[in-house]
């Protein structure tokens, strides 16, 4: 592994990189940033606003598929690698070999991933993995497909995965699928850090919903900067008709149903508000959350949206339903990519969609027709009580010699 940037260049860069972190903290509502005795930025941030870790598959150092689905309810830690490198790496896993033996009391679980596939193939990274006395179901070393490698590194934990410059952040996920915290393993601090914070981690019983974290991860929960640096919008900033702003994180922790729709809209939308607002009077306490967003962001403004709820007896300090307005091309891609359905003025769904309690899209319902009204609802009492987000289906299929393997039903 090279340093090629000179030193200066590096503290230029780090000392930017805290104007940045606590200008654009005191932005975001809900995280405070701050740097501590040891001279860490850390944040302190709700943990609903943590970003999830999509599940990845990738194979381990027995040529094994290794599916994060299966690790729903169980912490893990990730870092990177590659074979080959003559001191960072090991050195790294020898940390971790430590960090290890320091939780053995714990079910977490530990993916050392190589930056070098073209060169750490399974029988590779078997030969590696034994000098640790590595076993994958408590430390998997894994490979596969670079760009699959790059999604996990970059886009979803948003580090360098280049072999020649990759991150040195050991990085935790929670049992909820939550980026935790990440950790410099160079950094005494750090690690003993870790060795605790895994620890709180893994003896959590129920989502910490409503709760304060604090944690290195100091980006999360902001707007990013630009929409073309997010591959696919999976959470979302917007705008109540308040003024005040409205992020999708917010929500965890309660079941909530999203429409869209848009002021002037002389049909469909109408009929549907005024069923809505039937709903609400129907269930009473036990009406979920709703979500109005428009899809004419252009003419309706936070002004706009107020007098719309107002004609519908709503008070603007009634948040129990809120009517958001925002960017129009972030509107397009989170109907189109959140809710897999169009949300263009002259084009969008009218059909009534149910979020589950850690933002997930569980379902989409036709609220016209009577049988799917009844699913709608049925569903939304079964995600009040869940505890862990639901595991992907992992089927058994049979390979061409008749032996099971294990298959991703998506």
């Amino acid at each position: 592994m090279r340093y090629a940037i000179p030193t200066i260049l590096w503290l230029a860069v780090l000392v930017a990189s805290i104007w940045i972190v606590f200008k654009t903290g005191n932005e975001n509502q809900g995280t405070a940033v701050s740097t501590n005795t040891d001279g860490v930025v850390m944040a302190k941030v709700p943990w609903e606003h943590l970003p999830d870790i999509d599940r990845f598959e990738l194979t381990d150092q027995n040529g094994e598929k290794f599916d994060t689905a299966k690790l729903v309810g169980r912490p893990y830690v990730v870092s990177f690698f590659f074979a080959n490198c003559p001191s960072i790496c090991r050195d790294l896993n020898k940390q971790i070999e430590r960090l290890n033996q320091a939780v053995k009391d714990t079910d977490i679980q530990f993916l050392t991933i190589t930056v070098k596939p073209e060169e750490d193939t399974p029988e590779v990274l078997k030969r590696y993995a034994e000098g640790f006395g590595a076993e994958p179901d408590r430390w998997a070393f894994l490979t596969g497909d670079f760009y699959k490698i790059q999604e996990v590194g970059s886009h979803m934990f948003n580090v360098v995965v280049d072999p020649e410059t990759h991150t040195d952040n050991i990085m935790l996920v929670d049992k909820w699928g939550r980026y935790r915290d990440r950790f410099k393993w160079q950094q005494p601090y750090d690690m003993k850090r870790f060795i605790q914070v895994a620890k709180d981690v893994a003896a959590e019983k129920d989502p910490p919903f409503g709760e304060v974290v604090e944690t290195r991860n100091v980006m999360a929960g902001k707007p990013p900067n630009d929409l073309a640096d997010v591959p696919w919008i999976r959470e979302f900033h917007l705008t109540k008709r308040d003024g005040d702003s409205f992020f999708s994180r917010d929500l965890v922790g309660q079941v909530w149903i999203c429409n869209l729709f848009f002021a002037t809209c002389p049909g469909i939308c109408k009929t549907q508000t005024e069923y809505l607002r039937e709903l609400r009077v129907r269930l009473g306490d036990d009406c979920p959350q709703i979500v109005s967003i428009s899809t004419n962001a252009a003419d309706d403004s936070p002004a706009v949206l107020r007098n719309y709820a107002e004609k519908y007896g709503l008070d603007t300090d009634d948040q129990s339903w809120m009517f958001l307005t925002g960017n129009p091309h972030l509107i397009k891609r989170i109907g189109s990519e959140f809710l897999a359905a169009p949300a263009d003025e002259g084009h969008h769904s009218s059909d009534l969609f149910v979020i589950d309690r850690w933002g997930d899209v569980r379902g989409s319902f036709d609220w016209q027709d009577s049988e799917q009204e009844k699913a709608m609802l049925e569903l939304i009492e079964n995600l009040q009580t869940e505890r862990f987000p639901p595991k992907p289906v992992i089927e058994k299929k049979r390979d061409k010699s008749g032996e099971q393997s294990e298959a991703s039903k998506e």
